[in-house]
């Protein structure tokens, strides 16, 4: 029987096989894999004492599947068939619960790499011990900083049998996507959802609907997906951004956008099945 709760967070390992610990360790923000053919996997730590690598910053992230799942930084591979990857070549060709626990452990990684000082009285910040909140308290002043996840809509907007498609000025020629945009402070989702669309094309959305989120540690983002349909107005792109904007039917999509396993990815092809 699947498991109700894949990953349970825990500052604590919470099982017995030390062995079998799954170890997420980067350098700088690219993971370390095996190799094994054609395809990646995590290495144990049974699998790793042997090299007696160097690693900083170590965190057990909780438990995934009954498996302990720790973090850490490594300055350089270990012998053996290791090398370092991006997260976005890891992600190809393993499932989307297992990009997220990779994805949570850079995020946590980055943030205790981020708070090593106070940013109150500069003296060193160390792991809060007691409870199981994931908090770096100073070793001076008491003060307490906890991981912040920085919320980024990502809507799919449709008007008849046609899909809003931007091009960003940092895409590869020929390349779109859905638009995308952070949440301001005091900002509703739904508020977001609207001001980012209308700054960006010019166009009023209405009928705006909750889709699905994903963690996104590039670098720190939340993204949470809207369906939304077309009110009104003319496409009039910001040329800041986004410098091209169409509606494109279903047969005119295939080629214009990457496939990854990216929230963006599952909205668009959401539309191509409806």
């Amino acid at each position: 029987m699947e498991r109700y709760i894949k990953f349970e967070p825990s500052k604590q390992p919470l099982y017995d096989e030390y062995n079998k610990d799954h170890m997420y360790l980067f350098n700088e923000d690219r993971l370390m894999v095996e190799v094994k053919g054609e395809e990646y996997t995590i290495p144990n730590r049974e699998d790793l004492e042997r090299f007696k690598p160097h690693i900083n910053y170590l965190q057990c992230l909780g438990a995934y599947n009954g498996i302990n799942c720790y973090c850490g930084e490594i300055e350089e591979l270990v012998a053996g068939n290791y090398k370092f990857i991006d997260l976005r070549t890891y992600s190809k060709n393993i499932s989307h619960d297992d990009f997220l626990i990779s994805a949570k452990a850079l995020l946590l990684l980055d943030y205790v790499r981020a708070n090593q000082r106070c940013g109150i009285c500069g003296s060193k910040m160390i792991m809060k011990v007691s409870g199981n909140d994931r908090a770096m308290i100073c070793t001076s002043c008491d003060h307490m900083v906890w991981p912040k996840t920085a919320p980024a809509i990502i809507v799919a907007i449709t008007k008849e049998d046609k899909l809003l498609l931007a091009h960003n000025k940092m895409f590869p020629e020929g390349m779109y996507s859905i638009l995308a945009g952070f949440v301001e402070m005091g900002e509703t989702f739904e508020d977001c959802v609207k001001r980012e669309v209308f700054e960006e094309t010019g166009i009023k959305v209405h009928n705006i609907k909750y889709f699905g989120s994903q963690p996104w540690p590039f670098p720190n983002s939340m993204m949470i997906g809207f369906t939304a349909e077309y009110l009104e107005g003319e496409i009039k792109v910001d040329n800041d951004e986004i410098v091209d904007a169409k509606w494109f039917s279903k047969e005119e999509i295939p080629g214009k956008y990457r496939k990854s396993i990216s929230i963006s990815t599952e909205l668009i092809e959401w539309f191509l099945n409806k």
